[in-house]
């Protein structure tokens, strides 16, 4: 968003003209209007922009107060960030912040401190699973902290394919090996890889409860298994091997959502070219588009992001990618 009237209670936090990446997920009660909601709020600690706060679908749009003071508004780093990348930057953030979450009990020698490790394990195996738009992201953000391996696992050719067109070239200039293969190959390839250790890190980024529960197989001593995906509710219950979880350290991680905190490195990714956020587009269209873009995405239509420019009337159109070069055609600037 960008701008373009500032009250004077927010003269000092907001400057008019000044572009801004949005954290729809408010950490916040309900300040006002909690008539709304139910029970009056009660309990209530986290809001959102677009479901219970105006800011979905529309071209100007009131920040309410619970935004601001949560500084949910991130500043955007560089003027040269086109929109969609700073769209695009939430759904990133929820990857950045999963990845995160993640934490490995480090020692250099026998004799030293053990120290906590936050993130994925340089020098390590890092397992994918499900290279779908958000597995993409994870296999793209899981690079920056250099493991020495990446196997991504997904029984779609077409998929495996676009993994392959997106980051072979990019892990190979890094020194490290991207292993694509199907479930029916994994264990074999992993043996391969690991020499039978195991991997050191899997994340599961698709919402199958049969697959999160079999990726505790996959995991080497000390090693997390990360649940990226949500599941169904009345299909959620797993079983873990405890004899695993003590004798060999393994454990689980899982979030949901992000922090602007999050928001903020995911812009700053994004600026420093580790994140090529216009892969990932698949439609693009005026705030009339809208409506159409939503009937695709429920009909499964579509293999990526969709963005809406609200301040514009365009039909929807069928991107294989997108850039700031033609963001800015559309927009004619």
């Amino acid at each position: 968003m960008t701008a373009v009237e500032v009250g004077r209670n927010w003269e000092d936090k907001i400057e008019v003209g000044q572009r801004y990446a949005v954290q729809p997920a408010v950490p916040s009660a309900p300040s006002r209007y909690r008539e709304r909601y139910h029970n009056n709020g009660r309990g209530i600690r986290k809001i959102a922009i677009g479901y219970t706060l105006p800011g979905l679908f529309a071209e100007y749009v009131i920040i309410d107060p619970e935004v601001v003071g949560t500084s949910c508004l991130v500043p955007v780093p560089d003027n040269g960030l086109p929109h969609f990348a700073c769209a695009l930057s939430e759904p990133i953030s929820c990857v950045v912040a999963a990845q995160q979450h993640t934490m490995h009990v480090v020692k250099q020698s026998p004799d030293t401190p053990r120290q906590a490790h936050l993130g994925l394990l340089p020098g390590g195996t890092t397992l994918v699973l499900g290279a779908g738009p958000m597995g993409l992201w994870h296999i793209e953000i899981a690079m920056t902290y250099e493991p020495q391996t990446i196997i991504v696992s997904e029984p779609n050719e077409a998929r495996r394919e676009t993994a392959r067109r997106f980051f072979a070239n990019r892990a190979r200039e890094a020194g490290i090996d991207l292993v694509l293969t199907t479930p029916d190959e994994l264990e074999y390839v992993i043996e391969d890889v690991t020499s039978g250790r195991g991997v050191d890190d899997c994340i599961v980024a698709l919402g199958i409860r049969e697959i999160q529960e079999k990726s505790f197989d996959y995991l080497g001593r000390g090693g997390v298994t990360n649940l990226f995906g949500g599941v169904k509710a009345d299909d959620c219950m797993i079983q873990v091997d405890a004899r695993r979880v003590h004798y060999d350290s393994i454990s689980m991680v899982g979030s949901s959502g992000s922090d602007p905190s999050d928001i903020a490195e995911a812009l700053a990714m994004i600026s420093a070219g580790k994140i090529q956020p216009g892969n990932y587009v698949a439609a693009v269209g005026g705030l009339d588009a809208a409506r159409d873009l939503i009937e695709a995405v429920r009909a499964q239509e579509m293999e990526g992001k969709g963005v809406i420019y609200p301040h514009l009337s365009r039909d929807l159109q069928r991107v294989d990618a997108w850039s700031a070069e033609q963001e800015q055609e559309l927009i004619g600037t």
